[in-house]
């Protein structure tokens, strides 16, 4: 492979000798993954210097080596510095939860040591992946503003800056600033670029990639077919099983739910028998679930509660609520609710607020309690499109226009020129504008179950007829179905009129 900025970037700190056996290691390896395993295995091997001890452990860190990371730290965990790479984080709230205190007591104890200034720079930036999937926004930028000052005393530790974007863009777009964190994450880039660092070009692609899921699906997508490029390149198998996790959400918010299901069975089969991250219980659950599948939904995260058995997630209990209300263990989904509720309140996020009141909204629906359900799931709307992320509008959206239908139905008046409600409406029009596939095809089913509610069954034909034609995409095979479905009870139907 060439030499790789993601290593040469710590060339002017450390020793001659390190370089060298850096170099020789470089010439012999394929890509970055084939280098970090064979620099983990002279490591091993191997009386090394401290700093190429340190550097193959935060290589090995960054590629998710769990074992490896493990067998480093017992080897040269004398050194306070590599103490604290030995927890990975692989997940997206379990391990940084269960690391973090350790983690950073680790970090503290090494900055006390009077370690050199790019390592702790190094840890600094450790710190902030402790942070970035829960903590507040302030908590996030400490690191970041200390790595920013050691650079404006230092300017040669100016190779550690890039990374620190994509961080800064996590935080404002938790703070709604969606334009600045695009606009951030252009200087991550282009800094990632200036030293050739690949992996840090990655965290720069891949925040920019989730945020833009959140505003423009279609312009997501192209980013993360340049990230599945990347890593191409890169041969790490953890940083394919991430563009995977994250680019799901692009399918789901497009509605293509199929395409988001096989992501996570793609995860799977790439990971074998190591420990999944919740967010893919999380995800599966939540598509099932969208689609209507309660059992499905509960099973994926009932596995999910199993497997983070040491960590209690407000994120699992708010979609197992859901998952029992669909399969009417209501009773259940009001206590697994009642659960959840002080873990959102002590996250302080309102998107888990915004979850809580969708959710709850659900319960009141399964309940028969449709105008109660409405001004929850409204209140959830508020929250969704305040703080947008693609995936709760749809869901919250989808919802609306289902209680709005069933209130409809309520209040028949045959009088009256039926047309669809106002949520329905702005179903359609959110999927139109966004030109969201499966969001629109979804949107055709309950237009068409409007229609029948009211008797006009060649209308509710017609609807589902013209969806069939929206997209061929294999994402929307189970819409597809439940369409054909549809179709078929409304032709028999038609019949017997």
């Amino acid at each position: 492979m060439e030499p790789l900025g993601t290593i040469t970037k710590y060339y002017p700190f450390i020793d001659e000798e390190t370089k060298s056996i850096l170099d020789a290691l470089m010439d012999e390896s394929s890509s970055y993954y084939d280098f970090v395993q064979r620099l983990c295995e002279f490591t091993l091997n191997n009386e090394v210097p401290v700093n190429l001890a340190y550097l193959a452990t935060v290589q090995a860190w960054w590629c998710r080596m769990r074992g490896t990371v493990k067998l480093l730290v017992e080897r040269h965990g004398d050194s306070p510095f590599i103490m604290p790479w030995m927890h990975v984080i692989d997940s997206g709230e379990r391990d940084q939860a269960l690391s973090h205190d350790t983690v950073v007591e680790y970090i503290e104890k090494s900055i006390e040591c009077s370690v050199d200034d790019w390592i702790e720079a190094d840890l600094h930036i450790l710190h902030a992946f402790l942070h970035h999937p829960f903590g507040e926004v302030i908590s996030l930028f400490e690191p970041l503003d200390k790595v920013k000052g050691m650079i404006d005393t230092n300017p040669r530790l100016g190779c550690f800056e890039s990374v620190l974007y994509a961080f800064e863009a996590i935080a404002k777009t938790r703070e709604g600033n969606i334009k600045d964190a695009l606009e951030v994450l252009k200087k991550g880039k282009s800094l990632a670029e200036l030293h050739g660092d690949a992996l840090y070009m990655y965290m720069n692609l891949l925040q920019e990639g989730i945020i833009l899921t959140f505003v423009n699906v279609h312009e997501a997508a192209s980013v993360f077919e340049d990230l599945y490029e990347l890593v191409q390149d890169l041969q790490v198998p953890a940083l394919v099983t991430e563009i995977l996790n994250d680019s799901s959400l692009v399918y789901e918010t497009t509605g293509e739910f199929d395409l988001t299901i096989s992501c996570h069975h793609e995860i799977m089969k790439i990971l074998g028998d190591r420990r999944l991250s919740d967010t893919n219980f999380i995800i599966l659950s939540r598509t099932y679930a969208t689609l209507g599948d309660g059992q499905q939904s509960l099973d994926w995260i009932n596995k999910g509660i199993e497997n983070n058995a040491q960590f209690e997630s407000v994120q699992m209990l708010l979609y197992k609520a859901w998952a029992l209300a669909l399969v009417n263990r209501i009773d259940e989904a009001d206590l697994t609710l009642e659960t959840a509720y002080p873990l959102v309140i002590k996250t302080g996020l309102e998107r888990h607020l915004g979850n809580y009141y969708h959710i709850s909204g659900v319960i009141e629906l399964r309940k028969g309690n449709y105008l109660t359900a409405l001004d929850l799931i409204e209140k959830s709307w508020e929250i969704a499109n305040q703080y947008p992320r693609g995936t709760n509008q749809n869901r919250v959206l989808l919802d609306l226009a289902r209680v709005e239908n069933l209130i409809a139905t309520q209040s028949k008046d045959s009088t009256k020129v039926t047309v669809p409600g106002k949520w329905l409406s702005a179903l359609e029009k959110y999927a139109v504008d966004r030109n969201l596939p499966g969001i629109k095809m979804y949107a055709a089913i309950l237009k068409s179950e409007f229609y029948q509610n009211h008797e006009q069954l060649k209308d509710a034909l017609v609807t589902l007829q013209d969806a069939l034609i929206i997209t061929d995409s294999l994402g929307v095979a189970t819409l597809r179905k439940k369409i054909n479905d549809r179709i078929r009870e409304l032709n028999q139907l038609i019949k017997e009129v």
